[in-house]
């Protein structure tokens, strides 16, 4: 459920709330694509939406819909984690979480999301999130260009070579 939508920017803490509570899986699910750290994208969201909450109440969010400017928020905060560690840590998704599952559609986000861990050993880290913004969060070129620093074809470049990385390992489609 991607909150694309425009919304006014409040300065009341219960309006980012609202916010909060639609965003925060995907604000969640993004960081783990940047991180591939349960631990780490669990910072990384947690501290995206204390610095929105910030500039919310300040008045200095984006305009517009929410969502791009969470990620793009998050984004420069991994960014910036990864420039102070000048070490990235690649943990795959392990089959420990599953344990966890409490019910059969617990089971499946788990499976899709170790399923998209093994993909994306073919891909970049900027097609992976190509792929992620567009598909998982439903968000448009213009958008995703704003979050990653491209212009509208060259998303929409770097998604097609995404999928064309994809079709080189069609066993990995499975």
């Amino acid at each position: 459920m991607a909150m694309t939508e425009q919304l006014d920017v409040g300065a009341e803490a219960d309006d980012f709330a609202i916010v909060y509570s639609r965003l925060h899986r995907d604000v969640f699910r993004y960081c783990l694509v940047l991180t591939r750290s349960v631990e780490e994208a669990e910072d990384v969201a947690s501290e995206t939406f204390e610095r929105g909450l910030r500039a919310w109440r300040s008045g200095r969010a984006a305009a517009g819909a929410p969502l791009p400017w969470l990620l793009l928020v998050a984004r420069r905060i991994v960014i910036d984690r990864e420039r102070r560690q000048r070490l990235l840590r690649w943990i795959p998704l392990g089959a420990a979480h599953a344990s966890h599952a409490s019910s059969e559609a617990e089971s499946d986000r788990i499976e899709f999301w170790l399923w998209f861990d093994r993909l994306s050993s073919a891909l970049t880290s900027r097609q992976r999130e190509v792929l992620l913004l567009r598909y998982q969060c439903d968000l448009t070129d213009a958008e995703i260009g704003r979050i990653l620093g491209l212009s509208e074809p060259g998303v929409r470049s770097l998604a097609s070579r995404a999928v064309s990385a994809l079709r080189n390992h069609p066993e990995l489609l499975r």
